[in-house]
Parts: structure tokens; C-alpha cells; sequence
């Protein structure tokens, strides 16, 4: 098996790393990733310049080096799928990222980005995040979260995983008694309850940053909001279309205006 392990936390992040370690046995491996953290970044793609490419060695992973590219977490899986490596991936791996991505910061999450761009050539990819508290990665906990990102991904492969297929795993922040189980669950469509922070004002502008803190306001009992909350692994198929296929049905075959 043909691996490419991407992530948007860059080339240096310890959960990258984490991850190259847990599935290292599983075959041949490739690793493109940002050069600098791109978190957030969602799935864009970078336009109005070259990308670099330089080779890199990952922190605490046994020696391995791995390709680190000026642009955002697409790119990396874009560029080293078209250019960069010697064959097709049998499959694409993100994370481990310092944060969960559940709900419709999906959308906005790099980490997924970089599966997603992996589905959409068509090779089943697998997206994992680390739910953590504080702000702060306990080194401990991530690697105890490799060990769950490698046996959700031993079933996954089980079962066999589809081309184009996309998934999206998240891993509960430490505690006792977590994980309390893996529920395959939907994506949560609630709003986020975030807010913007006044940092200065004056003649020039008013100046906005998006505050640390938010929250989910979510009524549904099984969601990946909630079921991570919870202390669940949750696991969630997504799709590259985003289509709303029962609107679809309401509007008539051809258009008239």
C-alpha cells in the first residue's frame, strides 16, 4: 500500500508526525505538507505564485523526511498526487490535528481540506483530529491518539474504503475512561456561537479578530458535536458534492423562466 500523509498544522507539527509512526507499518509512505501552519485555511488553493518545495525531516519520526511546500494543505495533496510522487496513492491521510473539526468547521478546516483533495482525484482519504482543551496538545495524549487513529483506520480498510471516498475522524480530548466507544455519526449543521473582539479603533478603521472561544449550539443527539462531547471517537462519511439532492427533485428538469 501507497500512502500520502498530509495535514495543516505544517511539516513540524508533532501530530503529523504521530501519525507517519502509527501507520508506518502499513506500507510505503509519502508525506506533503505545509511548510508553516495553515489552519483554517479550508480548501483553497494558491494561484498568484509558485509553490516551493523543499525537503524536510519530521520531528521525532524515526529519521523520515517528508516534502514541505509554501502553500496551503490542498496544494500539498494536490501537487505531490500530480508532480511529486512516483505512483498513485492507494490512500490519503490528514491529521493529526491539534484541534476536533466537527460540525460545519468542516468547512473550514485545512485538515479536511487535504483529505477531501485526496477523494477528489479519487482515492479514498481519511481525515483525523485530536479534540484538546486549553489550547494545549499533551504529548502523551497524542500519541494514545495515534493508537485510535490506527485502529479506526485497520477497520476502515476492513471493511475496504471506496474511491473517493472521505471520512472524517475526530478523537475526544483526554480523560478517564475516554475513549468510551467509535459511533459512526452525521455532521452537525448547528451554528457556531463565536464572536469578533474589537482590538482598536480609530480614524483609519475599526480593527476585528475572531475570538479563541466558541461553542456549538446543538440539538442533535447524534451528531459528532455531541457524541464527541460525549467522549466518543465519531466517524463520519462525507461527501465531495454538495449537492442537496431532495431539493434537486423540486425544481423541474428543464428551467423555464
Amino acid at each position: 500500500m501507497f500512502i500520502l500523509v498530509s495535514n495543516d498544522d505544517g511539516i513540524t507539527a508533532p501530530g503529523l508526525s504521530v501519525l507517519v509512526r502509527a501507520v508506518g507499518d502499513l506500507g510505503e509512505l509519502a508525506v506533503a505538507a505545509p511548510d508553516s501552519p495553515q489552519s483554517a485555511m479550508a480548501h483553497s488553493i494558491t494561484l498568484h505564485h509558485p509553490l516551493t518545495v523543499k525537503r524536510a525531516r519530521l520531528a521525532d519520526a524515526g529519521g523520515i523526511e517528508g516534502m514541505a511546500i509554501d502553500g496551503r494543505p490542498a496544494d500539498c495533496v494536490r501537487l505531490a498526487v500530480r508532480n511529486l510522487l512516483p505512483a498513485r496513492p492507494d490512500v490519503v491521510l490528514s491529521g493529526i490535528n491539534a484541534g476536533a473539526n466537527v460540525g460545519i468547521n468542516v468547512f473550514y478546516s485545512g485538515t479536511v481540506a487535504a483529505a477531501a483533495e485526496g477523494a477528489m482525484f479519487g482515492i479514498p482519504s481519511v481525515a483525523f483530529s485530536l479534540a484538546i482543551e486549553n489550547g494545549q496538545v499533551d504529548p502523551d495524549a497524542l500519541i494514545k491518539a495515534g493508537e485510535h487513529c490506527r485502529a479506526v483506520l485497520d477497520v476502515l480498510l476492513e471493511r475496504g474504503l471506496a474511491p473517493g471516498e472521505l471520512v472524517n475522524v475526530n478523537i475526544p480530548a483526554p480523560g478517564k475512561g475516554l475513549p468510551r466507544g467509535v459511533r459512526v455519526c452525521e455532521q452537525s449543521d448547528a451554528e457556531v456561537l463565536d464572536r469578533y473582539v474589537l482590538e482598536e479603533s480609530s480614524p483609519a478603521g475599526d480593527r476585528y479578530r475572531l475570538g479563541d472561544d466558541y461553542d456549538f449550539h446543538d440539538p442533535h443527539h447524534a451528531s459528532d458535536v455531541v457524541l464527541l462531547r460525549e467522549g466518543y471517537i465519531t466517524v463520519t462519511p462525507l461527501r465531495i458534492s454538495l449537492t442537496d439532492r431532495d431539493k434537486l427533485r423540486d425544481f423541474p428538469a428543464e428551467w423555464l423562466g
